[in-house]
């Protein structure tokens, strides 16, 4: 596929330029500056990508690279949510100008583009259950508000995923093609945290989901390395099971 990363000077946008060059893709970089990203990516990559500058809260900017490019894809890595329940960020300004680019462009194209957008493990829900993590421990929810706007999309207007991973940490600054993924493959799954661990602590009134909750909330630690693949991964293909749902993460070996 051909794909336009937005925020690839980002720590997940930097590995995933290096993750779909190695899985075959074009990449059309969407970025504020171009310089910033040269001098991040060595010279062999960065020759291999299209770069486009432009502002992430503008759709009409972005949606013209989209079909400028003739991208098949697009995946925003850019902004980040604010951490309080009351705190504020850029991000739900870049979320909604993605949104509406890649939904534009599709309509002129009569055809949905694939999309990936990021989240966080809170907006998955609580096994079995349909309350978000994030009711019991109420951080970053902006993404909340994300997740709302494409739910309320029209049917087959974005083949959308949300990836929600909790913390993410680097394996190394290696941004050299092809790749070298030090950790295994993630285990990934739809709407709900993978491999949940249970525990009678659920039962404590009040408190319980939300101890259970923390325990659980450091397994899920995993590397930008590891999520840049399962996103480039996925692309090789038109058809995908993430399409229109959440997809929470945890690495094989935890």
């Amino acid at each position: 596929m051909k794909v336009l990363v937005i925020g690839a000077t980002g720590n997940l946008g930097i590995r995933l330029v290096a993750a779909l060059l190695t899985h075959g893709h074009n990449v059309v970089a969407f970025v504020r500056s171009s310089n910033k990203l040269e001098s991040l990516l060595p010279p062999s990559v960065y020759r291999q990508i299209e770069v486009v500058q432009g502002d992430a809260t503008d759709p009409v900017s972005i949606k013209k690279a989209i079909l400028d490019a003739n991208c098949d894809a697009v995946v925003n890595t850019a902004g980040l949510a604010a951490l309080a329940p009351w705190g504020k960020s850029e991000l739900p300004a870049i979320f909604r100008a993605v949104v509406d680019a890649v939904r534009g462009a599709g309509l002129d194209r009569k055809k949905p583009l694939r999309a990936w957008f990021l989240a966080g493990l809170g907006v998955l829900y609580y096994p079995g259950s349909e309350s978000m993590l994030s009711s019991y421990i109420p951080i970053f929810l902006e993404h909340r508000k994300n997740l709302r706007l494409l739910k309320s999309l029209p049917p087959n207007a974005i083949d959308w995923s949300m990836l929600c991973p909790s913390t993410m940490t680097p394996e190394s600054s290696d941004f050299n093609v092809p790749t070298k993924t030090l950790q295994g493959k993630l285990i990934a799954n739809a709407a709900s945290p993978p491999s949940w661990k249970d525990s009678w602590i659920k039962y404590i009134p009040w408190l319980g989901k939300v101890l259970l909750c923390a325990m659980n909330a450091g397994r899920y630690e995993t590397t930008l390395e590891q999520n840049a693949e399962l996103i480039a991964s996925d692309l090789e293909s038109y058809e995908s099971r993430w399409i229109g749902t959440t997809v929470g993460v945890i690495d094989g070996s935890k």
